[in-house]
């Protein structure tokens, strides 16, 4: 610590720290003591790889590591999938941009699809009122039991609630009919 970076009286609070000085050099060294001791660990696609690697970078600048630094303290970092995975990969990736490129290819993507699909799969299309008929039409065509589908066709109805009718008519008779015992 320097002179320059003891505060001095009641109104000056401030710590500066100067680039270079003892103080910023035990500060970084503090920091990657920490980064050492507790990693901010990556397990799996099912966390943002993104997120994660953007939270490790900030920790890294901070105490200025080099990319070599970062390869090589890298597995402390991943646990589960991903140190299986790097267990495999580290043979081959040989930079810090190498393994932010394949570690965001092998982990990055995976979760990008996983939330679209899981988006997709609890998306449901509903009809809004101010839908015309004729399209309103086509959902409930397309979601009619496939055993009702040729009957309603066939009656060809023009408005929603002609459909509904001949819908509810159509499934009453089939249901009859299949329930009633030949005589």
């Amino acid at each position: 610590l320097k002179i320059q970076d003891i505060p001095r009286g009641t109104t000056d609070k401030t710590l500066s720290v100067v680039p270079g000085s003892s103080f910023t050099s035990h500060l970084q060294q503090t920091i990657a003591d920490e980064i050492i001791k507790k990693p901010t660990y990556f397990r799996s696609s099912k966390e943002d790889v993104h997120d994660w690697l953007g939270k490790l970078e900030q920790r890294f600048t901070m105490v200025k590591w080099s990319d070599e630094q970062k390869l090589q303290y890298i597995s402390i970092h991943l646990q589960d999938d991903a140190q299986r995975w790097w267990t495999q990969a580290s043979s081959v990736i040989k930079t810090w941009s190498s393994f932010t490129e394949a570690v965001t290819q092998a982990f990055g993507s995976t979760k990008a699809q996983h939330l679209a699909f899981e988006k997709l799969k609890w998306y449901k299309q509903t009809v809004h009122v101010a839908m015309p008929d004729s399209l309103k039409l086509k959902y409930l065509m397309t979601g009619i039991k496939d055993s009702l589908k040729l009957h309603v066709a066939l009656q060809d109805p023009k408005t929603t609630d002609v459909f509904l009718l001949i819908a509810r008519k159509v499934e009453d008779t089939l249901s009859f009919t299949s329930s009633t015992p030949d005589i």
